[in-house]
């Protein structure tokens, strides 16, 4: 009877301690990626960007390119001052070590026309290890920009990318 219950026992222990993270209550896969900007200036007046597709690179530093529902584009470029942990904060127009500007720009599918980024910043507020694949980071922020094309036209860009997945940062 005492060896059942010494079983018993190492049997609940070993399922205890095999648990996933999908059994805690949370999930075992990450949560969708999403991103919004309001576009204010220039033409546009509280113009809303959602995330339609993106892309994240990490050579170089760490740029998100979003394209949104209506083929606007808008990239966020990262340089590597200050690395990429949570909270650190990211100045348009800083120049890393290896020569690479931390920057963005906006591009107006309809009219083909370009704003790049004259100041502003971003702001990494989470970047985790992805639930998916260990070799992975999930990167959360915030983002307020200042650009212009060569006309003097000059928009705002605020909003907000979560659960960005990325290799190699």
């Amino acid at each position: 009877m005492k060896t059942l219950k010494t079983l018993s026992l190492l049997f609940l222990s070993i399922l205890i301690l095999s648990c996933s993270k999908k059994d805690d209550g949370g999930s075992d896969s990450d949560a969708e990626a999403t991103f919004n900007a309001t576009i204010n200036g220039g033409p546009y007046s509280n113009l809303a960007a959602t995330l339609g597709s993106y892309s994240a690179d990490s050579s170089n530093g760490f740029t998100i390119a979003v394209v949104d529902a209506n083929g606007n584009t808008i990239r966020l470029f990262m340089n590597s001052t200050g690395g990429f942990t949570n909270g650190v904060t990211k100045e348009v127009g800083n120049i890393d070590s290896n020569g690479f500007q931390t920057s963005a720009l906006f591009r107006d599918a309809q009219t083909q026309v370009i704003y790049n980024s004259i100041s502003g910043s971003m702001k990494i507020t989470q970047n985790k290890e992805s639930n998916n694949d260990p070799s992975n980071r999930v990167v959360t922020g915030t983002f307020n920009i200042t650009a212009n094309i060569n006309t003097g036209t000059t928009i705002t860009m605020t909003g907000s990318f979560n659960n960005i997945l990325v290799s190699g940062l």
